[in-house]
């Protein structure tokens, strides 16, 4: 073999030693996101972004939801007859409304998955796709979610009986709610001594969990225990409480969130808040993207990653307890 015919066989082994070349062009990830102004949504806009930076040759697209299903399904439908995107990932406000959508994008030939809540008609099953041909699923369990902060509100009843709770959810009649509050409210009938007085709609915010608190305070003084599907409606909550000079945390009113923000980790450590339901936005957003971008590449990745089982506490409600027992971790968002 001469030297030039040398040269040229180096070259293909080192080729095949680095592994699949990557394209010239881009590779394109749309995320459609549940809102523009939604803390969520921006951190895993953000970990969506660092994994397409890590990745080297691909590039994110937003599109802001503003909390309509409706306005989502055509934003996926119109993306995916645009043709500029080889990948999606949806935080879906119709886990199933949105199917049709998700179907088109795959027989386009579109990588598709789904971020925090499964596609399909049932969103307690996160163990397998609903929807053949999707790529990825990141997220949660919503009737685990439900369960669970069932599960911290009884601990948090403990020795007050009767314990007078108020329900904080996002919307009563949205499609990822439901079966949480179905399986907050199955668990909690257990539980004779535990009263659930009121159950209001928050929109996820700050001010409409400021705002119902100091509503319902006017026919439930004597509350013992607020539950939410959300930390920033926790927050509202708390600012309500203290303006009526009622006492949060330890013999007080125990508040109870979901989404481990740094507001709520901040407020377990120094005992104002009882716990909180660990989620982790930027996790989704960077694995999904992970995965998304692998799949594009014919590269092996782990299709469905349910979150609540990597919990970085231990659990999957972050407590004083199992947060001084994980010190090393910090909340990646807030809101």
């Amino acid at each position: 073999m001469n030297r030039h015919h040398s040269i040229a066989a180096l070259a293909v082994l080192a080729a095949v030693l680095s592994g699949p070349t990557h394209a010239a062009d881009p590779i394109r990830i749309a995320l459609f996101g549940f809102a523009a102004d939604n803390a969520f949504t921006l951190a895993s806009l953000e970990g969506l972004k660092d994994a397409a930076q890590e990745a080297g040759d691909a590039e994110v697209e937003f599109f802001d939801g503003a909390f309509e299903a409706d306005r989502q399904f055509n934003q996926v439908q119109d993306a995916v007859a645009s043709g500029r995107f080889d990948g999606m990932l949806i935080l879906p406000m119709g886990y199933s409304s949105v199917v049709p959508a998700a179907e088109q994008a795959i027989e386009a030939g579109i990588k598709f998955g789904s971020l925090e809540y499964p596609l399909g008609p049932d969103p307690t099953i996160t163990d397998r796709f609903q929807v053949e041909g999707l790529t990825t699923f990141v997220g949660y369990n919503v009737a685990s979610i439900g369960l669970r902060l069932a599960e911290a509100t009884v601990e948090a009843c403990q020795d007050r009986d009767p314990c007078k709770v108020a329900l904080l959810v996002g919307s009563r009649s949205a499609a990822q709610d439901v079966p949480k509050i179905e399986a907050f409210n199955e668990h909690l009938a257990e539980y004779p001594s535990i009263q659930v007085v009121s159950t209001q709609d928050t929109w996820w915010g700050r001010e409409l969990g400021l705002k119902v608190t100091q509503d319902l305070l006017q026919s439930n003084p004597d509350l013992d225990v607020v539950t939410s599907f959300a930390d920033q409606a926790v927050a509202g909550a708390e600012v309500a409480l203290t303006a009526a000079g009622m006492k949060v945390g330890g013999d007080g009113v125990q508040l109870i969130g979901l989404g481990a923000t740094q507001t709520a980790i901040a407020a377990i450590g120094e005992g104002r808040w009882y716990g909180t339901y660990v989620e982790l936005p930027y996790m989704e957003g960077y694995l999904g993207g992970k995965n998304i971008i692998a799949a594009i590449r014919g590269e092996e990745f782990e299709s469905i990653i349910d979150l609540e089982t990597r919990s970085p506490v231990g659990a999957a409600i972050a407590t004083k307890k199992n947060l001084s027992a994980h010190p090393d971790w910090s909340s990646k968002w807030d809101g």
